[in-house]
């Protein structure tokens, strides 16, 4: 029986990596995760035992090449998720008391972009951006206010 190719592996080859059984399953838990996930939780999924260094190096290289994304949740470590995927361009609300993340498919920063390049004296172009917004989710809001009720 003949397995498929995996779109990953093309993916890595076009930018210049080889398709590693270690790529491939960081790849392939990244594309499986709700959210941007840490490396620890990273290390939990895989089926591959990869080791924090393994993982540390190949999300940095991966990043650079824009097949992964780097996220900061405000905690003392990062996330990451797939660059390229189905997924439209998003940003992020974050729960500052559990953590939890949404997706936010909404994207008005043109005015944002325009205003920056007008006040910036060295850039010319802005090529990307990322934006996460911090706050309390319902679940932890109804918390807070079931114990300051009481």
């Amino acid at each position: 029986m003949e397995s498929t190719p995996s779109p990953f592996a093309a993916m890595l080859r076009e930018s210049g990596y080889k398709a590693t059984p270690s790529r491939l399953s960081l790849l392939q838990i990244l594309a499986k995760a709700d959210a941007p996930i840490s490396i620890p939780d990273i290390i939990k999924e895989s089926q591959e035992r990869l080791t924090q260094a393994t993982l540390y190096r190949a999300l940095e290289s991966l990043t650079e090449v824009g097949i992964v994304r780097r996220i900061d949740v405000g905690h003392a470590h990062a996330h990451y998720e797939l660059e390229v995927c189905e997924k439209h361009h998003h940003h992020h609300l974050i729960c500052k008391m559990c953590g939890k993340i949404e997706d936010v498919e909404l994207c008005e920063v043109r005015d944002i972009s325009t205003a920056t390049l007008k006040h910036s004296k060295e850039f010319s172009t802005i090529q990307g951006h990322s934006l996460e917004f911090f706050g309390v989710c319902k679940k932890c809001a109804k918390k807070i206010r079931t114990n300051t009720s009481g």
